[in-house]
């Protein structure tokens, strides 16, 4: 019987080739993507029959089924939820996943980050934005989140070449986004020293939460109080410039979906969502963009209690793989959440499953170390 260790290294290393090497999110990424979700349900099942998972799994199993079923029948079943149920499998089953990085598996590893930087390269030379700006295959926005993860996977890995790619690039994109969350990435790896004690005794659930909260208010008192300066800017002068027509257009669409909330809290759509996110934006009629945070645009697609049931198990999930030793990773990537609709820490995304492994890592190494010594 393969050990579940190394089969979870293949799937890290699998997620690392889908994400970075293949440049086709729309076409060829996607029948990798369908086949490392289904190996999450065999895996799963694999466990469950060993009993190395106790049979209490099986409900959010037929709990996320039945939103299945129930958004077939409402006409608003999406592929995206699709993916995130396959990825519900690999979430109840990751910890049994989760691998050490040995140096064997460092070094290949490293071969497949060659391949990532060359196949980022050769992405930037072909493909640009609407606006211009070169990218990878990947929308703008989610090119610079995709880019931020092959930052951390590069210091994970050691690699600073990798590192200094991003940085190079990033100038490239002028992703404001992806800019901002290498400094807070450096500044929390740096600063954290003074502040260990508080941070050994975090608890990254009511981090998460308290930053949307947050997040919330901060978007009602932008809409409220600040008009921006210029509609928007695509030259170098954008990295420094925040009050924007396109940070505008994200505040207001997120104080459309808690105005959606506030006025209709138990409305069908949003317990159980809209479907696709046009259907809230022909509804709203008030915004031009998608909500650009992780929770609101989740609310939108799947609904309140969808997304509280996927947060019952992620969130967990984070608090015991996040310490003081990978710290740094986590809060920019809660940076990205809180800014733009990836889904990295609430519903069950392949990234979000990435990150985990990536953190695990991380914690375990400081494990290890404090041991030896």
């Amino acid at each position: 019987m393969i050990k579940s260790g190394y089969v979870g290294f293949l799937i890290f290393v699998s997620m690392m080739i889908v994400f970075f090497v293949l440049p086709d999110p729309e076409g060829l990424q996607k029948p990798f993507r369908i086949l490392i979700g289904l190996s999450f349900v065999i895996i799963y099942f694999a466990l469950l029959i060993k009993k190395d998972i106790g049979r209490k799994t099986l409900w959010p199993v037929v709990i996320g089924g039945l939103f299945v079923v129930l958004m077939i029948l409402r006409g608003t079943i999406q592929t995206s939820f699709i993916n995130a149920y396959l990825c519900l499998f690999g979430l109840l089953c990751i910890p049994h996943l989760f691998f050490r990085l040995t140096p064997i598996r460092k070094t290949n590893l490293n071969y497949i980050h060659v391949l990532c930087i060359l196949s980022i390269l050769i992405q930037f030379l072909i493909y640009s934005s609407d606006d211009g700006r070169p990218s990878l295959a990947y929308q703008i926005n989610l090119s610079g989140a995709y880019l931020f993860l092959f930052f951390i996977s590069s210091d994970v890995l050691n690699n600073k070449h990798g590192k200094l790619l991003v940085i190079a690039l990033s100038l490239l994109t002028l992703s404001r986004l992806l800019i901002f969350s290498m400094i807070l990435f450096y500044l929390v790896r740096f600063s954290k020293k003074y502040f260990k004690s508080r941070l050994q005794k975090l608890n990254v659930t009511l981090i998460i939460i308290s930053s949307y909260i947050v997040i919330t208010f901060f978007s009602l008192w932008y809409v409220a109080n600040v008009k921006s300066a210029i509609a928007y800017d695509t030259s170098i002068n954008r990295v420094a410039t925040l009050n924007d027509g396109s940070n505008e257009l994200r505040f207001i669409a997120n104080t459309l979906v808690i105005a959606t909330i506030y006025t209709a809290p138990f409305d069908a759509k949003v317990l159980f969502g809209f479907g696709p996110v046009e259907n809230f934006l022909n509804v709203t009629k008030g915004s031009f963009v998608m909500p650009h945070n992780e929770l609101f645009d989740s609310i939108v697609q799947f609904g309140i209690i969808t997304v509280i049931f996927f947060s019952l198990f992620s969130l967990p999930i984070f608090n015991k793989v996040t310490s003081y030793a990978n710290i740094e990773f986590l809060i920019p990537i809660l940076f990205h959440t809180l800014i733009l609709w990836v889904r990295f820490l609430l519903v069950p995304s392949f990234e979000m499953l990435f990150i985990l492994f990536l953190l695990y890592i991380v914690h375990e190494r400081k494990q290890e170390a404090i041991v030896n010594s």
